[in-house]
């Protein structure tokens, strides 16, 4: 486990909440496509169970031991946590972030740049346009959440973000 961020404080592990509607009232005013915004807040509702489950302000995942994110995003990062992994439970090196705000906006520059949206075409991992919710479903679980581009979807898995995604088109117009 390297850090990428030995810069960076290490912080101590302090699990944080928001509430989704000041998430979704954030989201809103922020000037991105629907598309985007509707990425975002399935993201960040599966990665921080819809709010109730941040490191630190991080409701997305991000990483201090998986290498440099973009210099542009890093201004966000304010310290480094060390936690078990939910799924896995190994150690790993999550990136603090002072609010959750900027985790909104981190994620939102990663949704947009990594094609994680109806219209975009992910690179990362995997690429494929995305041109339905069970396609964002795919390129989500394949590039963000398993790093593996053969990794075969479940039932749930595409219905709870096709649920997702129809509720975020009602939100976000």
């Amino acid at each position: 486990m390297v850090n990428a961020y030995p810069e960076k404080p290490a912080i101590p592990y302090m699990r944080t909440t928001v509430e989704m509607p000041e998430v979704i009232h954030y989201l809103k005013a922020l000037n991105v496509p629907a598309e985007i915004k509707r990425g975002a807040y399935i993201i960040f509702r599966n990665e921080g169970a819809n709010g109730r489950s941040g490191i630190n302000h991080n409701y997305i995942g991000v990483q201090a031991d998986s290498g440099r994110w973009p210099a542009a995003l890093e201004h966000h990062i304010v310290g480094v946590v060390t936690k078990r992994e939910n799924q896995t439970g190994k150690l790993r090196l999550f990136c603090a972030f002072r609010s959750w705000q900027p985790s909104v906006d981190f994620l939102v520059d990663r949704v947009q740049k990594r094609g994680f949206y109806i219209g975009g075409t992910t690179t990362k991992i995997v690429t494929m346009k995305v041109n339905t919710p069970e396609d964002l479903a795919t390129a989500y679980y394949r590039s963000w959440v398993k790093g593996d581009a053969k990794y075969k979807l479940t039932e749930s898995n595409f219905s709870s973000i096709k649920s997702m995604y129809n509720q975020a088109s009602k939100i976000f117009l």
